[in-house]
């Protein structure tokens, strides 16, 4: 093991190779014949490479962050075969209003929800992702949390209460999700404030970040508001769509893609 100061607790200890999305995400991803697709800007290819490095601490990587989030959330995820156990969760909580083919549900008034674990983990990620470049030959964190890194580590660890100057809004597609993949965090076009997304199978997380976020979108927080909201949406579905579809307009796609799609078109 490599040692060095782990990220998290700051402290000069043996690292781990650290996995920017959890290992078990990828798991969801792949079939018993097929590694996952891997998109980015640049190429789209069938890979099992997942993105690593020696972060963390075995404490604070397969301790803080796997028990207090990713080892919650990991087996509520959507699969291929269409089950979606964390949507059967929230149907058996209280719908506190809809609106067209949106639906929220306030997670405050289900028990079986673990509103901290969901937290943790979608935090977790974010935190890993601006912290490290996570891409090699580049040294910038992938996002870019400035003086607000710090609030979130803090959380992370159990120091500080969710960050005042950030918002984590919480999305799911209603099943049967098509979309069985997952995105590493990017940063999104609003103005005024930053605004990062990522999703995992069934689930999109959105993090606002500055001290000019909107009181409407801060009363959508589900870390923060009292009653933790969640919002179910046929619409997330096709905004992941798009999101892919135009970071992907000019990336090449490897021949081992070619070949998959065109067998899964011909099944």
């Amino acid at each position: 093991m490599q040692l060095g100061i782990c990220k998290l607790c700051l402290l000069e200890k043996p690292l781990i190779n650290s996995h920017l999305m959890a290992r078990g995400v990828h798991d969801f991803c792949r079939t018993p014949n097929d590694d996952p697709i891997s998109i980015s800007s640049k190429v789209i290819m069938q890979s099992g490479r997942q993105l690593q490095h020696p972060l963390l601490c075995k404490e604070c990587d397969g301790g803080i962050l796997s028990r207090e989030g990713e080892s919650w959330v990991l087996p509520l995820l959507a699969t291929a075969e269409g089950t979606f156990p964390f949507h059967d969760l929230l149907l058996e909580g209280t719908l506190g209003g809809s609106d067209g083919d949106s639906k929220v549900y306030a997670a405050s008034k289900n028990a079986k929800i673990d509103v901290a674990k969901l937290t943790h983990f979608a935090m977790g990620v974010f935190w890993k992702a601006s912290v490290h470049s996570w891409r090699g030959g580049e040294t910038e964190p992938l996002i870019q949390f400035g003086k607000y890194g710090e609030s979130a580590r803090a959380f992370l660890r159990g120091e500080a209460l969710f960050p005042a100057t950030m918002a984590l809004i919480v999305g799911i597609i209603p099943p049967a999700v098509k979309t069985i993949g997952f995105c590493y965090p990017y940063r999104g076009s609003a103005s005024g404030y930053h605004n990062f997304l990522f999703f995992v199978p069934g689930i999109e997380f959105a993090l606002l970040v500055g001290n000019m976020i909107p009181s409407g979108l801060k009363q959508t927080c589900f870390a923060s508001h009292p009653l933790h909201p969640i919002v179910v949406s046929d619409g997330i579905s096709g905004s992941i769509k798009s999101v892919i579809q135009e970071s992907t307009a000019k990336a090449y796609r490897a021949a081992n893609v070619v070949k998959y799609l065109n067998r899964v078109k011909n099944t």
